[in-house]
């Protein structure tokens, strides 16, 4: 199974006091690495006041950067605008177009609300992994 990360899996594991922190700890310790996309490194630097600590997982392979987004652009835009009135974001859209060029795939997300709308490849839920509710 290819495991995908959401920015909020990052932040969660490299901020300690972040409410899902435990989760995100576990996630990587069973479920590493993941395979994210340069818009999530993106969001998930603005969390933190120098990009040191997402580059650092990057350089031990506990992330993967594996997604063209040139290449797969024309569908992402069409799932942005397919969700327009949510708004999606690129990271969601790219993350969304991850799972469906993986069809074993999982998405670990704080996300829930949104990822739980989304739909890959039509009308399929996008398999996905919360951090339990508080």
């Amino acid at each position: 199974m290819k495991s995908i990360a959401d920015t909020g899996l990052i932040v969660a594991l490299l901020a300690a006091d972040d409410p899902a922190h435990a989760w995100a700890v576990d996630a990587f310790r069973h479920h590493g690495p993941f395979h994210t996309c340069d818009a999530v490194l993106a969001e998930a630097c603005s969390f933190f006041p120098t990009p040191g600590p997402v580059l650092t997982l990057v350089a031990r392979g506990d992330l993967v950067l594996d997604f063209e987004l040139a290449t797969e652009l024309p569908r992402v835009l069409a799932l942005v605008t397919k969700y327009a009135d949510q708004p999606m974001d690129l990271a969601d859209a790219c993350v969304v177009r991850m799972s469906e060029l993986a069809a074993d795939s999982r998405v670990w997300t704080v996300d829930r609300a949104d990822f739980t709308a989304y739909r890959r490849n039509g009308r399929q839920s996008v398999p996905s992994d919360f951090p339990p509710k508080p």
